[in-house]
């Protein structure tokens, strides 16, 4: 047994040396509050309840007895001596435990992924997870992997972006885009795993009964027949969004970005965003719906963003600086900046980058970027490396993401711009333009002459 420091070595050797060992071993648990921790660090034995590190660094303490009324008959010499045992015999226990502590997480590393594994489920039980590029099924039916991936990654709602091919622009556009709509209701009703909603509230409802939303819309305005009168009908049938532009499919009154280079651009089209363009995105404010701009040119994205009334929406997307292929929309950082003036968000793609797969690191260091540069109001995801719970777990260690901001960016910055939508529907004027003629008279070999 080791013997009591005598008081000139404790002159000589004051405890307070001993504050900062003490100090760099206390541990927090970014927003975890029911985790359980280790015996070794919540048990001590005797009549010690609890131990924490303090501000100053030495261990706080609450006995069951009141030392001093235990001590108030003896000699003060005595009473000095077992007070100066037991602060010696706190910094020792303070010095074991800076070598006990890692230990014992190292060993339990386990245990706590899975409670942050838990405490992320739990989350979105709460908040429903806005998958931004889940890809619809292509036969009439929801097939089995289908359902395991929205099961599997915790989807509590979906982007069901409507496709019709490019070449079909000036053709039977109109019509694909109206036969892709009954057959996602089609598909949603024989399933009861999935329901169309047309607003915020329906979302969350929806959720709440342990059903996935879906979120119809359009991928691609050439499916529009560049008409304000299809864009209102289309959204009279439950479709409420629009893809201003698909990848490289330019229409006569937006331009779209083009990945290749032996892409051949018609010379009446629009390089950015022309009036009748303005027309229509103003009547998708008027209307309600929300506004997909990730696959315009960089010129047409500028131009909406100083245009449109309402917050607008990227899916599918990653940040140029970090990722430029041509599978996602790869946007530019100052467009990114422009975000928090619009009020719109981002979806991002984390899944991988071109043939790469990226990794859960790679994929936070992602997410941070985008919230540095557009802010925590502005992201959302739209697809993530092995799984989103394994993603939002490795993100919860990071303080700077608690409960508020990981429902942000799982859907709930998408849900507020539903609802800042919904407040402009029908407070601006109706639209009754049509496009000019010289616009598409070149292509428009399928139109009926006007009288």
């Amino acid at each position: 047994m080791n013997p009591v420091p005598s008081r000139e070595f404790l002159e000589v050797h004051p405890l307070h040396q001993h504050q900062p060992h003490c100090k760099q071993q206390c541990f927090v648990f970014t927003e975890i509050s029911d985790i359980e921790l280790p015996a070794e660090i919540t048990k001590f034995g005797g009549g010690t309840e609890k131990i924490r590190c303090s501000n100053g660094g030495i261990p706080s303490y609450t006995s069951k007895k009141d030392s001093s009324s235990e001590l108030s008959g003896e000699r003060p010499e005595r009473s000095r001596g077992r007070k100066i045992l037991l602060g010696v015999g706190l910094v020792l226990l303070c010095i074991g435990m800076a070598g006990g502590i890692p230990l014992a997480l190292q060993l339990r590393s386990s245990s706590l992924l899975e409670a942050r594994l838990s405490f992320i489920r739990r989350l979105l039980t709460e908040s429903p997870l806005i998958e931004g590029s889940w890809k619809p099924p292509t036969t009439s039916n929801l097939n089995s992997s289908n359902l395991f991936e929205v099961r599997q990654n915790h989807i509590g709602a979906v982007l069901w972006p409507i496709a019709v091919p490019c070449g079909a622009q000036y053709l039977d556009a109109v019509q694909l885009a109206l036969e892709g709509i009954d057959k996602a209701k089609r598909i949603t009703a024989a399933s009861d795993l999935m329901h169309i909603v047309e607003s915020a509230d329906e979302m969350e409802q929806t959720h709440i009964r342990g059903e996935v939303a879906v979120l119809m819309g359009i991928s691609g305005g050439h499916a529009l027949g560049t008409s304000l009168a299809v864009l209102r009908s289309i959204y009279l049938l439950g479709a409420r969004f629009v893809a201003i532009t698909s990848l490289e499919c330019t229409t006569p009154w937006a331009a779209a970005a083009i990945r290749r280079r032996d892409h051949l651009i018609e010379e009446n089209v629009t390089n950015s965003f022309n009036e009748f363009g303005e027309k229509m995105l103003l009547e998708m404010n008027r209307l309600g719906m929300l506004v997909e701009i990730s696959q315009l040119s960089e010129a047409a994205m500028l131009a909406v963003l100083q245009t449109a009334k309402a917050p607008v929406l990227l899916t599918n997307a990653t940040p140029l600086s970090i990722c430029n292929s041509s599978s996602i929309a790869s946007i530019p950082d100052h467009v990114l900046s422009l975000l928090p003036e619009n009020g719109g968000v981002v979806l991002l793609n984390l899944e991988r980058c071109g043939d790469r797969t990226l990794s859960v690191r790679e994929a936070i260091n992602a997410i941070n970027y985008v919230r540095k540069v557009s802010g925590v109001d502005h992201i959302g995801l739209g697809g993530a490396p092995k799984s989103y719970a394994l993603l939002l777990a490795e993100l919860a260690r990071d303080r700077v993401w608690g409960n508020a901001a990981i429902k942000k960016l799982v859907g709930g910055n998408v849900m507020r711009i539903l609802r800042e939508i919904e407040t402009l529907k029908s407070r601006l004027p109706l639209y009754e333009e049509w496009i000019p003629h010289e616009s598409v008279e070149s292509n428009s070999y399928c139109r009926y002459p006007e009288s």
